[in-house]
């Protein structure tokens, strides 16, 4: 959303990969396999001339040795090659360019070379870094590797050291938000900070300024994040108001604080993390808090307005049925829910009373942390002696997310809601916050009827299924873009068949790829896992997808597969993984069918007497029969099996082209006897294989075949529109 004052040209450099010079002062470095440098006041020249292009901020990634040498504060020239960060290739995938554009980086700049660096400039931000840098190596050295990454993610912002499954782990649980300096994070400090100062007897304006100071540097400190920025904002509001002597409104504070937020950086209203803590305080600041008056009123009128004041936890009567605290996380979560579920597309069911736990000890594990981490500068006895009870807790949230991330229905995944769904969502709440005020005052009415848990039972259910979206159309073949490989969705009825899944040019395609899309559309169950052969860029994300299914989010019925793979290497394994998922293990073979919801998968090949010498020539062949609309899957058959196979196939409307549109597929008599009429060919932009072939595409085109690349275009998802196959592109949305 935000448009550089330097215009499209650098933008037109970045999509055609050109090289540039980029000068700017370093304010982050980064060192893992690669150096990664990060510059402020950065401007673009274009190699030969002399035109400066001002940007925001840009990221350098490269091996360069002289790279290695560079500090923060350091004003350095570089040149390298314009690229933009990625976007999404596939629905659900992460957005690269979403997630840099909340952090103002603009463009990377790839394989830098070093050409001047022109001073040393050492500002606040860069003296900070340094500390913070001592304060990491600090924590690394008093904590295993593990509970070191989390406590630099809880105290400095920094999630470079914290692993995918410990990510995972704290979703599952529903507490991953400690694992990001937000407000309650910046709650705790203000108060602790506060609370020493006027205990040290400074005058009131004296402290509110030094706590804002502090809180300020603490800032710079973590680097800013969304988050901890909101709640930054929010406290010298706080603070402001108790210096002027003027009364603090919660709502006032937020908006006040987003406005500033969005005048600085417009794309952080794309940013899921900033949407959800403004979420979260907007819950808390109105629904939690007109939820709670309505309970306090129905109280009211139970006791016969006798005026009585309840006590803390249980209110009296049917509003003190639900302990406080659990009835006001259970309206925060349900407030929230769309924007989780628009963000992640799954959420923490248990979350809820996990977090009555998880919330209360993190002030013990940041205090005990953060006092090891700054004795250990003096000695590492004392360190380990002070941070020992954040170890503990630390371990206690780990066994808590072991515990959460095998509960079957831990995770409720409906996928991504769209957006006039999450508008009727908050409608709805909205409506019903009026209805149920306005009915409360009507005393006769609530006398008669008792209405209030009826309308509240019905209202939830109604919201739970607004956000199941259960009419969301689930009819269609998505051909999931992995770059060199294959994996494909079949959906009919409610019911999934994964067929193949896998990649030679994506890492961890099932877990960057897959398992991503599924989560999107709401897949929690597979009814089916279908293998064609042995290949890598078929089966390697399949691995991931079934380490998946361990865990209590997804369910794998069934793993399917040739006869001939069972006595494969990968086959032994695959069916191993699948086993240890509680998947059952099935051999196919010409003649079997299997039916998905309204359709029917039938395999046309091999046959239970054939002999296989290679694992291509033994791929299976799928034939999907669904609504009417018939489609192909050859995996990496060769020409000459196809021949052998000519009088048993039928025609189709679609075709995957077999392996990835080699030369050596996709014969033309073939396609004489199949007769698509869109074919889909998947495969990388660029592979050293040469694929789709000119030979292989020249055939489909001559026999009139409409050709769609999910190098092109991303993942293809194609639904039937009455009579009319509606073909969907990830990268355009073009059909």
């Amino acid at each position: 959303m935000w448009k550089s004052p330097a215009g499209k040209e650098p933008w037109q450099w970045a999509e055609q990969e050109q090289k540039v010079q980029a000068e700017g002062v370093v304010y982050r470095i980064e060192k893992t396999t690669r150096t990664v440098i990060y510059l402020k006041k950065a401007i673009l020249i274009r190699s030969g001339s002399t035109k400066n292009y001002p940007i925001r901020n840009i990221k350098c990634t490269g091996k360069e040795e002289k790279i290695n040498g560079l500090r923060e504060g350091m004003h350095v020239r570089l040149e390298g090659m314009l690229v933009l960060p990625e976007l999404p290739r596939n629905p659900g995938q992460f957005n690269r360019r979403i997630y840099e554009s909340r952090k103002k980086i603009d463009f990377y700049l790839e394989n830098p070379t070093l050409l001047e660096v022109k001073e040393q400039t050492f500002g606040v931000r860069e003296v900070v870094e340094i500390w913070k840098t001592e304060m990491m190596e600090r924590c690394e050295k008093l904590y295993p590797a593990t509970e070191a990454g989390i406590l630099e993610a809880m105290l400095f912002g920094e999630k470079r050291e914290l692993s995918g499954d410990i990510k995972e782990l704290y979703q599952a649980a529903g507490i991953s938000h400690v694992l990001v300096i937000s407000g309650l994070h910046i709650s705790l400090l203000a108060l602790a900070v506060a609370g020493v100062l006027r205990r040290l007897g400074f005058p009131m304006p004296v402290w509110v300024v030094l706590s804002v100071g502090v809180l300020a540097g603490y800032g710079i400190l973590i680097g800013q994040p969304t988050t901890a920025v909101r709640a930054l904002l929010m406290f010298f509001v706080l603070q402001g108001a108790r210096l002027l002597g003027r009364s603090y409104d919660l709502l006032s504070a937020l908006a006040f604080a987003g406005i500033l937020m969005l005048l600085d950086n417009p794309d952080l209203v794309l940013d899921g993390g900033c949407r959800l803590s403004f979420g979260a305080v907007l819950g808390v600041g109105w629904y939690v808090s007109e939820k709670n008056k309505i309970f306090r009123m129905i109280g009211e009128k139970e006791k016969g307005k006798k005026g009585k004041k309840r006590g803390k936890g249980r209110k009296g009567g049917s509003a003190g049925v639900i302990p406080e605290s659990i009835r006001a996380g259970w309206y925060l979560w349900l407030f929230t829910l769309p924007i989780m579920l628009d963000t992640f597309y799954q959420v923490s069911v248990v979350g809820i009373l996990w977090n009555l736990v998880a919330i209360p000890l993190l002030p013990v594990i940041i205090a005990s942390g953060g006092l090891g981490v700054i004795l250990a500068g003096w000695n590492i006895f004392l360190g380990s002696l002070a941070g020992s009870p954040a170890y503990g807790m630390l371990q206690l949230y780990q066994e808590i997310g072991k515990i959460s991330e095998k509960l079957p229905g831990g995770m409720w995944t409906p996928g991504q809601p769209s957006k006039p769904v999450i508008a009727g969502y908050y409608l709805v709440i909205f409506l019903l916050v009026l209805v149920e005020k306005k009915l409360i005052k009507r005393e006769k009415l609530w006398k008669k009827r008792k209405i209030f848990l009826e309308m509240e039972l019905c209202s939830m259910v109604l919201l739970l299924l607004l956000m199941a979206h259960p009419w969301q159309q689930r009819e269609k073949i998505t051909f999931l873009d992995v770059g060199q490989g294959d994996a494909s969705l079949l959906q009919s009825g409610g019911q999934t068949l994964l067929l193949d899944g896998g990649s030679t040019s994506q890492k961890n395609v099932g877990t960057y790829v897959i398992l991503p899309y599924m989560k999107q559309q709401g897949i929690s169950c597979l009814e089916a896992v279908v293998l064609t052969h042995t290949d890598q860029d078929h089966i390697n994300g399949v691995t991931e997808v079934l380490e998946e299914g361990k865990k209590g989010w997804l369910t794998v019925k069934n793993l399917m597969y040739p006869y001939w793979m069972e006595e494969t290497e990968q086959g032994k394994q695959l069916k191993k993984l699948a086993e240890e998922a509680g998947a059952s293990c099935k051999e196919i073979q010409a003649g079997d069918r299997l039916t998905i919801g309204k359709a029917e998968a039938v395999v046309l090949y091999p046959g239970e007497q054939e002999r296989i010498v290679e694992p291509n020539a033994g791929s299976l062949v799928l034939f999907w029969k669904w609504e009417g609309v018939r489609a192909m899957f050859t995996g990496d058959l060769p020409e000459e099996k196809e021949r052998e196979l000519l009088q048993d196939l039928p025609a189709c409307e679609i075709l995957q082209v077999g392996h990835h549109g080699s030369a050596t597929s996709t014969c033309r008599e073939f396609l004489e006897q199949v007769q698509p009429s869109l074919a889909v060919i998947s495969c990388a932009l660029k592979n050293r294989y040469g694929h789709p072939s000119p030979d292989t595409v020249g055939r489909l085109k001559k026999v009139g075949c409409e050709i769609r690349y999910t190098m092109k275009s991303g993942a293809i998802t194609i639904r039937k529109r009455g009579e009319e196959l509606l073909v969907t592109e990830s990268l355009s949305g073009e059909s």
